[in-house]
């Protein structure tokens, strides 16, 4: 009887130090591995999964890390790893609001709250958006305050920045 595990691997990336995990056969996390929220989210997932983490790679880790190096390269804009959310119905929610952001677009939270059809919730979509484990795939980057200035991000401003203008710059067709 093979004990269930949640993968992980810490990776030196160009925009900084990553926390990828796995989870049977599915990616629950690809974070910052520095972010404030790193033991909250941590706990949240272990708890949610029923199992703690393994220093330990796999072939979903390995994808992750192909994909996020293409798209960090502009050669990938769509990722097709498959996913498990650990998280609330609500934050589920947000965060399917949140992939469905278009490449190179931003939101802001009230766009985003008026998406889950409840206008109200900003403060709970703002909440949800930042408790997101599976940053660049599930693009909280392209959420922007509603004056257009750039809001909070787990990976920090300059991270976040770099991510907008790398996603703007691009218009090349043929791209995944």
């Amino acid at each position: 009887m093979t004990t269930k595990a949640i993968r992980l691997q810490h990776v030196s990336s160009p925009i900084g130090e990553l926390q990828i995990g796995s989870f049977d056969g599915k990616l629950c996390m690809l974070d910052f591995r520095y972010r404030r929220m790193r033991q909250t989210i941590d706990t949240r997932i272990q708890s949610m999964l029923g199992c703690q983490f393994i220093m330990e790679t796999d072939d979903i880790i390995a994808a992750a890390l192909q994909q996020l190096d293409e798209y960090l390269q502009a050669k990938r804009r769509v990722f097709d790893i498959p996913l498990v959310h650990c998280g609330s119905v609500f934050q589920r929610r947000v965060w399917e609001a949140l992939a469905a952001i278009p490449y190179g677009q931003t939101s802001t939270y009230l766009q985003l709250a008026e998406s889950i059809g409840n206008k109200k919730a900003v403060r709970a979509v703002a909440a949800a958006n930042g408790a997101n484990c599976i940053a660049i795939i599930i693009p909280c980057h392209r959420i922007i305050g509603s004056d257009g200035k750039l809001v909070g991000y787990g990976g920090g401003i300059p991270v976040k920045k770099r991510l907008l203008k790398l996603e703007r710059s691009l218009s090349l067709p043929g791209l995944r």
